[in-house]
């Protein structure tokens, strides 16, 4: 009647005016008034034809009605068509972390067993040192340094709370601050890691990563904290849910929510710092990510997405991610893992850059060895890695892809394609975006963005 509020009550009749299921070819029509309007007119978004959000959450009950209002507006929005069986009827919302063990944690502890009898009457790091030559206060600071147990001391004679990190954050910080090994090697533990050794690398390799960790076993523990409709709502690539979108709640007064971990396996490289600063330097590197942030831009307006509410990840980051792709790809043709079961953690960040290959499961595979076998040779792998990279079975037209392109609609794509960088979205953080091979390697497109040299390694 194309008013929600017409007071025609006349019996209402679906006609098939074509041979498809396409709601175009299906219609509405009123056997009072002979008003008729084709299907495909609910789905479209802000149509009124199927009247205002009344804010009903049919899953959580009868009466777990909410005020349905867009956060944006203000206003009241209206109700859309979806089909129940449609792929974007239902996403998920997933957050998964790695546990390891946070020495901040271990530090507040330490300080906190001796403060309230001995540290709090400490005015300065010499009072300190005199304090720790006391048994009691020696044994419960014993492996942290005086200029961390001082800083630890300042801050609760400040009041100041401690400092909210980001979980990948925590996450790289841990695996940057042991000299050798993390964690303890026991069966019922969480996470046990050793850092390998360096020699033996080739130069190029030396100049650029700055430490490799082998994983011998770690915990991932996923939870379901909700879930969206039309558009999936994924993690940022700090691993923390900062969202344009709210997620429907799994219940009406949630005090947990469900939860699995997984055992596995996994390698850790991490990159010099002062090796990216170099690379994000050149003209060349910076010409390529006006070039990608031009197609982000394009992404943003399609989505209707304000460029506040989701920011460019970064040229390190598209690098790594990229990066990590081909190791995936390269790895598993000898780890005794398929790559759908090899995942990915990046870190790109103030705290380090580096990379988390991992395995998990909650049957026996992710518990094999073999990634970490193959992490004591990872250098051939990186090698073959690079080499997977420099060409792909869609040359040219991958290797020259414009991510502002609208016919191609791949805004978040440089040279990336199903031929060389995108793999099982199981494995991916980001659902196979922000990927360009060419800040990896050359490619047939000569940019001279690459961050490995052109020699290989």
């Amino acid at each position: 009647h194309q008013d929600f509020q017409a007071s025609c009550r006349g019996q209402l009749w679906l006609d098939e005016g074509g041979t498809g299921s396409d709601f175009a070819d299906i219609f509405v029509r009123c056997e009072a008034c002979r008003s008729r309007r084709p299907l495909s007119d609910a789905t479209i978004p802000n149509a009124k034809s199927l009247g205002p959000c009344q804010g009903m959450r049919p899953w959580l009950g009868s009466n777990a009605r909410e005020k349905c209002v867009n956060p944006d507006t203000g206003k009241t929005p209206q109700n859309r068509l979806l089909v129940r069986s449609a792929s974007n009827a239902y996403f998920s919302q997933i957050l998964n972390v790695i546990s390891l063990p946070n020495p901040d944690e271990r530090l507040r502890d330490a300080v906190n067993k001796v403060y309230e009898d001995f540290l709090q009457y400490a005015e300065d790091l010499e009072e300190l040192r005199r304090e720790r030559r006391k048994g009691r206060v020696a044994n419960a600071l014993e492996g942290f340094s005086d200029a961390a147990v001082w800083e630890e001391i300042e801050r609760l004679k400040s009041g100041r709370p401690k400092q909210d990190k980001t979980i990948k954050q925590i996450e790289i910080e841990t695996l940057l601050s042991q000299p050798d090994t993390i964690g303890e090697d026991k069966p019922e533990g969480d996470f046990y890691a050793r850092n390998r050794d360096l020699k033996g690398l080739e130069k190029e390799l030396k100049e650029r990563v700055e430490r490799i960790v082998l994983v011998h076993r770690l915990r991932e523990v996923i939870a379901l904290v909700g879930f969206t409709r039309f558009e999936p709502a994924i993690p940022d690539i700090d691993g923390e849910l900062k969202l344009n979108v709210t997620p429907a709640a799994l219940d009406l007064d949630m005090s947990w929510v469900p939860a699995i971990e997984n055992k596995g396996e996994g390698i850790f490289l991490s990159f010099r710092p002062e090796a990216i600063a170099s690379w994000l330097a050149r003209e060349s590197v910076k010409e390529r990510g006006r070039a990608l942030h031009k197609g982000f831009e394009v992404w943003l307006k399609r989505k209707g997405i304000a460029s506040n509410q989701f920011r460019f990840p970064g040229l390190p980051y598209i690098m790594l991610h990229s990066l990590s792709h081909l190791l995936i790809t390269a790895l598993s043709l000898e780890c005794g893992y398929s790559a759908s079961a090899i995942r990915e953690r990046i870190y790109a960040g103030d705290s380090g850059y580096g990379i988390l290959l991992y395995t998990g499961s909650s049957g026996s595979e992710g518990t094999l060895g073999g990634l970490v076998q193959e992490g004591r040779r990872i250098e051939e792998h990186l090698a073959s890695a690079l080499e997977l990279g420099k060409l792909c079975s869609n040359d040219p037209v991958c290797a020259g892809h414009k991510p502002d392109e609208t016919y191609e609609e791949r805004f978040l794509h440089g040279a990336a394609c199903h031929g060389c960088l995108l793999i099982a979205e199981t494995c991916c953080e980001r659902r196979n975006e922000f990927l360009d091979r060419a800040l990896v390697v050359e490619t047939v497109e000569g940019l001279d963005a690459a961050f490995f040299p052109t020699s290989g390694l």
